[in-house]
């Protein structure tokens, strides 16, 4: 089963940054942004026989908004540990409702920092970007590992992972 399209995504996201920090997210070009939001990256992995793993970056400047919403304080007087907590917490959550979503009962991992080139294969076009009216911009990547090519066939570009968000084309 996958997610059927960004506006379920960013409703599945706002349904937890809503309540954890009154924030609402909408679908944004997935090109606006380029690889500029890789620079914070988040990692958590679904434990179980379908190694699903789900990511999620954001920038300084919105993870630091993020994290001052959650803790109800000005941008300034968050510390890094607060915003690391935040976007780790902002992660799980969000883990969770897709996990609910796509009716997958496994365990969730621990969420831990991560790059594009530690995922070994999903890029910008295999994420879906989201902003909410504050201007704060979040990637989310949601895709399977373990996806190779049969023997004999030519390996494809990508054969570690399968995205399970469905392409989006502005």
């Amino acid at each position: 089963m996958r997610l059927t399209d960004v506006d379920e995504i960013a409703g599945v996201v706002s349904a937890v940054t809503e309540v954890m920090c009154g924030a609402t997210f909408s679908p944004w070009d997935p090109l606006a942004r380029g690889e500029s939001l890789s620079g914070r990256m988040v990692l958590l992995p679904m434990i179980g026989p379908r190694p699903i793993r789900i990511a999620l970056a954001c920038d300084s400047r919105g993870s630091r908004a993020l994290a001052a919403a959650m803790f109800h304080c000005a941008p300034t007087e968050v510390s890094q540990a607060q915003i690391d907590d935040a976007i780790r917490e902002l992660l799980n959550v969000v883990a969770g409702q897709v996990q609910r979503k796509l009716r997958i009962d496994q365990a969730l991992g621990m969420p831990r920092p991560t790059t594009l080139a530690e995922l070994g294969g999903p890029g910008i076009q295999d994420s879906v970007l989201l902003r909410s009216q504050g201007d704060v911009d979040i990637r989310l990547w949601i895709f399977e590992e373990g996806r190779v090519a049969k023997p004999l066939e030519p390996a494809p570009l990508r054969t570690r992972f399968r995205s399970l968000i469905k392409r989006f084309v502005p």
